[in-house]
């Protein structure tokens, strides 16, 4: 790609397992917490409990890596962009699929660390594709303010561009902090709704250090509602409202700008579809496209992923640069 600036990843490594069903609404008999769109921490033996209930009436369609900000590092690396990552992963099976699965891609995993169990996450598709997300985050996580000293030696990764996302575990979340402190570059940030959940002071220390962020309706809801304003007070150059199928609008201090979802003829997963977006809207950014090419880019990505099961669904770097070609 013409960028030459490196983009890490920073969130939580998950081992997916997306299944099947044909009601989410059976599975509240389990956790009431199970409705479309909500996306839950459970400690592991509710998340194994669950698991097993789901395993009795759905049928499993994928196992892969997953994680919002690696699904979208992923898909950079893929499209031939220089990237790595900043995270753990545990020293067992899951472990070890996920770091070789990225391994492949081409990211850069010097700043992955390995110890305790994988974080597994449980994405619960019905028929209609309304999906339900799980996250069990192991014990893996609880070890990460152990390596912060050696990520804060690695003059590549302060002086990088980042893309944070959630972690589950409050250790996850310190040890963000302790990076995000200590960056050189403002980063592209999406809370998620685990982060939004707990409110908008919560949120403060990314968003003042944030200058492309990506956020729901209901995540806005989650931190109480918001004027935009608020986010470009705190210096946010452009906020991405993501809407699903409805598309999505860019907000900046000066203008608006939407742009409809792509129409697809089949839905098979959405799962990812999101970080996908994401990963279009960084892509654009580093090659210095106009925002409404960055967000008709971040639409296609987005549109095409649902085509397959969570990464299978990602562009292909040929996709992707055909699709740049027809907005240059």
């Amino acid at each position: 790609m013409e960028s030459l600036v490196k983009v890490f990843g920073c969130g939580a490594l998950n081992r997916d397992l997306i299944f099947e069903v044909e009601e989410l609404e059976a599975l509240k008999k389990i956790d009431d917490r199970v409705f479309p769109g909500a996306e839950v921490k459970l400690e592991r033996n509710e998340f194994l409990k669950l698991l097993k209930e789901v395993e009795k009436i759905g049928n499993c369609v994928f196992e892969g890596g997953g994680g919002s900000a690696a699904n979208t590092i992923y898909a950079l690396s893929n499209w031939g962009f220089n990237t790595g990552f900043v995270g753990i992963v545990g020293e067992d099976e899951e472990g070890k699929k996920i770091y070789d699965e990225l391994e492949k891609a081409g990211v850069d995993l010097s700043l992955v660390f390995k110890k305790g169990t994988t974080s597994i996450a449980l994405i619960v598709l019905d028929k209609r594709k309304d999906r339900f997300i799980a996250v069990s985050p192991g014990t893996g996580e609880n070890y990460l303010p152990e390596f912060i000293s050696e990520v804060l030696k690695s003059s590549e990764a302060l002086k990088s561009q980042f893309h944070f996302t959630s972690f589950a575990s409050e250790q996850g979340k310190n040890f963000q902090l302790s990076l995000l402190e200590n960056l050189r570059s403002k980063i592209f940030f999406d809370p998620g709704e685990i982060y939004c959940r707990r409110g908008r002071k919560f949120l403060l220390p990314w968003l003042k250090k944030t200058d492309y962020l990506f956020i729901t309706r209901q995540e806005v809801k989650f931190i109480g509602g918001v004027l935009y304003r608020e986010f470009f007070n705190l210096g946010i150059k452009a906020v991405f409202l993501k809407m699903g199928s409805r598309g999505a609008v860019v907000i900046t201090p000066k203008e608006e700008i939407y742009h409809p979802g792509l129409k697809v003829d089949k839905v098979i997963d959405n799962t990812g579809a999101g970080d996908y977006f994401n990963a279009g809207v960084i892509a654009g950014t580093l090659l210095g496209l106009k925002l409404e090419c960055i967000l008709r880019l971040a639409n296609y990505c987005a549109g095409q992923s649902l085509r397959d099961y969570a990464r299978r669904g990602c562009i292909s770097k040929e996709e992707f640069k055909n699709q740049l070609n027809l907005l240059k």
